[in-house]
């Protein structure tokens, strides 16, 4: 499928999913219009989100999406290189960021919306809470590092160009900044710490700057 023959684009998920934003990044960067369907896929045996319809055709799981997607966004496919990014961004970063979030009573009650009697709440039950879900996430997906930490082997790994792919954003750009964007846009500590720790406050501006002007 060429981008100029893609037709009948429906996203299911909502957003603040961070796998869900980096999909409606891609989407919005490369022009693509497409309806957002903030649930489940209602006739899909596939319960979780996001996923995709495009031309008739249901893809789901974003690591999956962005796979299929990216050929048809850029007109040739992920490279070996740029689709191990792609899986260590779905696999390693989205879990480290959002234990991250959940430990974060401040954070999570930011990105949830509560300011009531819930937030202190969130405040008391964060560090429990982002322990469990880091379990759950390791046992899953195996070990994987601090946002901070991964945000400098991703930084080295653009090699002193302005983004991954080069002076342009590309597919990888667009999967790490759309992975945290919303959280980000709540002032979250744990997206703070994780662009001043890793050194990627300038890929951010320049990110924001790209996909703010589409």
């Amino acid at each position: 499928i060429k981008l100029e023959d893609v037709t009948g684009v429906v996203l299911y998920g909502n957003e603040f999913s961070p796998p869900a934003q980096k999909i409606m990044k891609m989407l919005k960067f490369y022009g693509v219009a497409f309806k957002l369907v903030k649930s489940r896929h209602p006739t899909s045996d596939y319960k979780k989100i996001p996923v995709l319809e495009l031309n008739g055709r249901q893809v789901n799981d974003s690591h999956i999406i962005v796979k299929n997607l990216a050929g048809v966004l850029t007109g040739a496919p992920l490279t070996p290189v740029q689709l191990e990014w792609e899986r260590r961004i779905t696999f390693e970063f989205q879990p480290s960021i959002e234990v991250e979030l959940f430990s974060n009573g401040d954070d999570f009650a930011k990105v949830a919306g509560f300011d009531d009697w819930r937030k202190p709440l969130l405040g008391l039950a964060g560090p429990v809470l982002g322990l469990l879900i880091g379990q759950v996430f390791r046992s899953r997906y195996g070990d994987f590092p601090v946002p901070s930490k991964w945000g400098k082997q991703f930084l080295e790994a653009c090699d002193g160009k302005p983004f991954f792919h080069g002076d342009k954003p590309g597919v990888v750009d667009l999967s790490l900044f759309g992975t945290y964007a919303s959280i980000a846009s709540k002032d979250c500590q744990c997206t703070n710490s994780f662009l001043q720790g890793s050194g990627l406050q300038a890929w951010h501006k320049r990110m924001v700057d790209a996909t703010t002007s589409k």
